[in-house]
């Protein structure tokens, strides 16, 4: 094994050992398919010309364009949902901060007399007391 394939393994290792840490009970399965895949893509360090066999299987080159063209469309996909997901919780907040405004506008807002609720409940707690 090459230093560079160590280094890879290593890398492996602490990005699978800080996904299960700060992902513990949160989405299993995903961590679950994160494993496997980053399993797989240890065996395919430790013996490159396996990838390379594969690639030769399916008509692609080299074993190195094997493994990037499903991880670019992959990356591709994932900021695409990403973004998706991002002008969302943008939408989503929109209408939050509008709701929370109206509602706020409403406490303040005057009453046909000209004074606020406030002021309104101020004049009707001293009536009662």
């Amino acid at each position: 094994m090459t230093i560079a394939a160590g280094l890879l393994l290593l890398l492996v290792l602490c990005l699978v050992v800080f996904d299960f840490v700060t992902l513990r009970g949160k989405n299993r399965r995903g961590l679950l398919l994160e494993v496997a895949v980053f399993v797989a893509g240890a065996v395919f360090i430790v013996f490159p010309e396996r990838a390379t066999a594969l690639a030769h299987m399916v008509g692609i080159g080299r074993g190195v364009d094997f493994l990037l063209y499903p991880t670019v469309i992959w990356l591709v996909r994932e900021s695409l949902s990403s973004r998706r997901q991002r002008i969302e919780s943008a939408e989503q907040l929109t209408q939050l901060v509008r709701t929370v405004a109206i509602l706020q506008a409403r406490e303040v807002a005057p009453d046909q007399s000209g004074r606020s609720p406030s002021q309104v409940a101020e004049s009707s707690a001293s009536f009662t007391a």
